[in-house]
C-alpha cells in the first residue's frame, strides 16, 4: 500500500506547454516511486494552487495517506517560493479542516520541502551540461553566461552570481540589469570571440524563445550559443524524489 504523497509545483502559464511540462514530470516521478504523485501550478489554470491541492488531498485522504510533501519546483526562491506557496498550503489546510474536522491536522500533514534550486548538484549538472554542448574550439577567448528571471528584491540575485562563479560564468538577467544585453556588450569589449548562453529555466517555453531572439542581432558580431534549459526531467525528478 502507498503510505505517502507527493505535490509538485510549479510556476505555471498561460502557454498551455507548462501544463504539459507538469505532467510530464508527474508521469517521470511516478515511475520511479511508489508514492501517490500529482502536482499542480501557481498561475495559468482555473483552479488556484490551493484547489487543486485540496483536491489531490481529498483523493488521497481517502486511502488513508497521512502526510502530503509539497515540493516547489523552482530553481530560485522569490516571492513564489518564500510568500505564494506557503499561502496557498495554508488556505488548502484550513479548507480542509472544514471539511475533514477529524483528520486534520492530527492525521493529515502538510510538509513543504526546500524548492529544487537548493539541490547541491545543481552546480556539477549545469557544468556536464555545459560540457555535453560546448564542442572544442580553437577559439581562445570565450565566455558563458547564466541567464535567470532575476527579481528586483535586495540581495535575491546573489544566488545566481555565487551560481555563475561556481560554474565559470557571468549572470545576466530576463527581469533587471545585468540583462543579457549588457553582459554580451561587456564581453565583445573584452575581446571575446564566442559566447555560450545557458537559460536557467526549469523548462524551454516562451521565455527561452524569447531570449533566442535577443540574440539573433548579435550573431553578426559575436558566435553565440544558446543551450537547452540544463535539467531533464529525468534529473528533475531525481533531485525531486531525493527532497521528499
Amino acid at each position: 500500500m502507498k503510505a505517502a504523497a507527493l505535490f509538485l509545483v510549479t510556476h505555471g502559464s498561460s502557454d498551455r506547454r507548462s501544463w504539459i511540462a507538469l505532467q510530464n514530470l508527474v508521469t517521470v516521478a511516478r515511475s520511479q516511486s511508489d508514492r501517490y504523485i500529482s502536482g499542480g501550478c501557481l498561475e495559468g489554470q482555473e483552479l488556484s494552487l490551493s484547489q487543486q491541492l485540496e483536491k489531490f488531498a481529498t483523493e488521497v485522504i481517502k486511502v488513508g495517506i497521512s502526510e502530503i510533501t509539497i515540493l516547489p519546483l523552482f530553481l530560485l526562491e522569490g516571492v513564489h517560493v518564500s510568500d505564494d506557496i506557503p499561502e496557498q498550503v495554508a488556505i488548502a489546510q484550513s479548507n480542509l479542516q472544514t471539511t475533514f474536522p477529524d483528520l486534520l491536522p492530527n492525521k493529515l500533514r502538510f510538509r513543504t520541502t526546500a524548492h529544487l534550486g537548493t539541490a547541491f548538484q545543481i552546480p556539477s549538472l549545469l557544468l556536464q551540461h555545459f560540457a555535453k554542448y560546448t564542442e572544442q574550439s580553437k577559439l581562445e577567448n570565450q565566455g558563458r553566461i547564466l541567464m535567470a528571471h532575476g527579481s528586483r528584491r535586495a540581495g535575491a540575485n546573489q544566488v545566481v552570481e555565487d551560481l555563475a562563479k561556481q560554474i565559470q560564468a557571468i549572470a545576466a538577467y530576463w527581469g533587471v540589469e545585468p540583462k543579457i544585453e549588457t553582459q554580451i556588450e561587456n564581453l565583445i569589449s573584452q575581446g571575446t570571440n564566442k559566447v555560450t548562453v545557458l537559460p536557467y529555466f526549469l523548462t524551454e517555453g516562451g521565455i527561452t524563445e524569447a531570449i533566442s531572439n535577443k540574440l539573433k542581432p548579435y550573431s553578426d558580431r559575436i558566435q553565440i550559443q544558446q543551450l537547452p534549459v540544463p535539467l531533464s526531467n529525468e534529473q528533475i525528478v531525481d533531485l525531486a524524489l531525493k527532497f521528499a
